[in-house]
């Protein structure tokens, strides 16, 4: 009888740590780009490999770099929300794997969200694309679309 009450509290015990390591992996970084204007990177899936995931991480400086140029202050009203994805996309007949951020724009109190797929790799510079295709994209993609504070309704 008291083996099982011991085993039971070892169970238990090892259940919460597994669980916390679940849920501390899970967690999504969120940056501040200006007062009312947040990026959100969501966790990067297991199933992208290591090269595709380091092009990525080279990404994320440059896309914080270009959201903080492009963007001002904005009242709480109408704050606005980034959130990133690394993703993956299959280019021709010999599926070659380049990296692609899923990028979301949504305003607070706003029914609207707008999505964007960026390519991260440059066909000009043959590697990571600049922060100039960067602002254009985001620019074009994104901030048009979301417009400014006076249209949210």
């Amino acid at each position: 009888m008291q083996f099982t009450r011991v085993t039971m509290h070892i169970f238990l015990a090892s259940s919460l740590l597994v669980m916390n390591a679940f849920a501390q992996e899970k967690s999504d970084r969120e940056t501040e780009i200006h007062k009312n204007v947040k990026l959100i990177e969501m966790n990067i899936q297991h199933s992208i490999t290591e090269d595709i995931v380091k092009q990525y991480r080279q990404f994320i400086p440059i896309l914080i770099e270009s959201l903080t140029e492009i963007t001002t202050d904005q009242s709480a009203a109408c704050a606005l929300t980034i959130r990133v994805t690394a993703g993956v996309k299959e280019i021709g007949a010999a599926k070659t794997k380049r990296p692609l951020a899923r990028i979301t724009a949504f305003r607070r109190n706003s029914q609207q969200e707008y999505l964007g797929n960026l390519n991260l790799y440059s066909y000009a510079t043959e590697g990571i694309v600049n922060k100039g295709e960067i602002i254009q994209f985001l620019t074009k993609q994104l901030m048009e679309p979301v417009g400014d504070c006076s249209e949210v309704n």
